[in-house]
């Protein structure tokens, strides 16, 4: 199976699943409101499809982990709303549609993102197949993915780098291996804990996870700039030129790439799911 057959199967049925449980888990229809107008509002699903990409490379059933799989949707939902508020990056709208503070005012933005951060974890500890051991180290990671030094710590050091004059590479590297990168690793490392994988292959998962996120994010900076014609003062294209950025997106991706070759030598299992994700890159590449 490929990304593009996986996206066509899964997709739907994460957007159902978690449409549905927030219908049921918030009770206040105005916060239930604009937690579901801001789960819904499009995106690709990729953390909780790489999280189900794992499990399915493990030959577990996709369809049980569904929920626990999706929590980090709610994380990085809660991040999006915050981001987007007057406060940070002032954005009015998001996929074309309007932002959630703009939809229903930022009192109700903040509170429908900070909703979220529990709930997450509440999606963890209520997924009867995970063991308690599992649910712990889920929350654990999760916790440090988001936490201060993780998501929150890059969002901090992107607002400082905003304020900067000059950003070098180490500074850039940072914001976006905590603020976008922290979480794709999550999701990577997710899928081998509910797949009860070894050390050694959380490793490995988690490397792809570091590789794929700087991928993600050198495409994203050089996408923006074919898209705007400038590039933003600590992107990959301004800090290293768009020739040396499209090496180091060569680069992570073969890294990634290394890391799924060792799991396939080690288990003797099909990587061609998880190897597809990488096809993302190469329409950049080629260019």
């Amino acid at each position: 199976m490929d990304l593009k057959t996986f996206q066509t199967q899964w997709v739907p049925v994460i957007q159902d699943a978690m449409a549905q449980k927030l219908q049921q888990d918030v009770e206040t229809p105005a916060l239930q409101e604009a937690m579901i107008y801001a789960v819904m509002a499009g995106g690709k699903r990729l953390r909780p499809l790489l999280t189900l990409a794992v499990l399915d490379t493990y030959h577990q059933s996709v369809a049980d982990y569904v929920l626990p799989a999706s929590a980090v949707e709610l994380m990085h939902t809660y991040s999006l709303i915050h981001d987007d508020l007057p406060a940070m990056d002032n954005d009015v709208e998001r996929r074309g549609k309007p932002t959630t503070h703009i939809q229903f005012g930022e009192d109700l933005a903040i509170l429908a993102g900070d909703a979220m951060q529990p709930l997450a974890f509440q999606w963890l500890a209520d997924a009867d197949n995970l063991s308690d051991e599992q649910k712990n180290n889920l929350t654990r990671a999760l916790s440090r993915a988001v936490g201060p030094n993780g998501m929150v710590g890059g969002q901090v050091l992107d607002m400082q780098a905003t304020g900067a004059e000059q950003i070098d590479l180490s500074l850039a590297t940072q914001v976006h291996e905590k603020k976008t990168g922290a979480l794709i690793r999550y999701a990577l490392v997710a899928g081998g804990m509910m797949a009860k994988v070894d050390a050694l292959d959380l490793q490995s998962l988690d490397t792809f996870g570091a590789a794929y996120g700087l991928a993600f994010q050198i495409k994203d900076d050089l996408d923006d700039l074919a898209q705007d014609g400038q590039a933003d003062k600590q992107s990959y294209p301004a800090i290293l030129g768009v020739k040396d950025a499209k090496n180091a997106l060569s680069q992570a991706v073969q890294e990634a790439n290394l890391a799924l070759v060792a799991l396939k030598e080690r288990n003797q299992i099909d990587i061609s799911l998880l190897k597809s994700f990488l096809k993302y890159f190469e329409t950049t590449l080629e260019k």
